[in-house]
């Protein structure tokens, strides 16, 4: 999220980012995809339309500077808590030596209007996994996000079956409906994997689609069906989902 993310939140919260990079059991076959950085805040109780207002200030103290990050604010709609999550994409790690000027002029206004309102902060960094997922670009306002925690034995059977499939639903003439990140930072608690979703609507979730073992066994048979679903349940450890809209008036995704 370059070094902007320090002078506006993360760094006047005085909080320390140990993000440790872990090494993936999974070839890398295809090209290496673009990163994104994102922070979850849980904000405090009673505090959300504060934090809010907080986030336009600054917004607007950053646009008046010329500043040219990009982002994305998503408010999670399930589970405890007030969430938000903060996105932004990065084409390397180098963009994490770059500073932004416009951003420190506007410190100030995180410091005393958004700081003061958040309960706790997490960052991390996963990368875009290119081949298995959606070609065209998120635009959607909903997303449902699906975390996935692997087996430390049978994990690296998760990717291997995801190409799989993906490569049997592209011979049915089917593309990836969605988007798959690899976590490159995270703690204890953190999955190595998540998979995004995007709805332009909540009806849009109403629709029923063929499910993807369904296709599978469509265009493979069922023991192939089998054999997949197998090995995709033993890879993982746990698995969660919620659902995130995006807040507008606190977002800016495009210049």
């Amino acid at each position: 999220m370059k070094k902007r993310m320090n002078y506006v939140i993360i760094l006047t919260m005085g909080i320390a980012l140990n993000w440790a990079l872990f090494s993936s059991s999974i070839a890398q076959t295809e090209p290496l995809g673009p990163l994104m950085s994102v922070t979850e805040f849980t904000i405090k109780p009673g505090h959300e339309m504060q934090f809010r207002e907080g986030i336009k200030a600054w917004k607007a103290c950053y646009l008046e500077n010329k500043g040219d990050w990009t982002w994305r604010m998503w408010q999670r709609q399930q589970g405890e808590g007030s969430v938000f999550v903060l996105a932004s994409d990065m084409a390397n790690w180098a963009e994490m030596d770059k500073t932004d000027e416009s951003s420190k002029k506007c410190q100030d206004l995180a410091r005393t209007l958004i700081n003061p309102h958040i309960e706790k902060a997490t960052s991390h960094v996963t990368r875009f996994q290119l081949g298995m997922s959606k070609g065209s670009a998120l635009t959607e306002d909903i997303i449902r996000v699906s975390f996935y925690d692997l087996n430390p034995i049978n994990g690296h059977r998760l990717m291997e079956v995801v190409k799989e499939v993906e490569g049997i639903r592209k011979s049915a003439g089917l593309e990836p409906g969605g988007y798959w990140y690899q976590w490159q930072t995270g703690g204890p608690e953190s999955p190595s994997f998540h998979h995004v979703m995007p709805y332009k609507d909540y009806a849009a979730m109403d629709i029923i689609q063929e499910g993807v073992w369904q296709t599978v066994e469509k265009n493979a048979g069922k023991a192939k069906r089998d054999e997949l679903q197998a090995a995709f349940r033993s890879s993982l450890q746990n698995t969660w989902n919620y659902i995130y809209t995006l807040d507008k008036d606190i977002s800016r995704p495009s210049k």
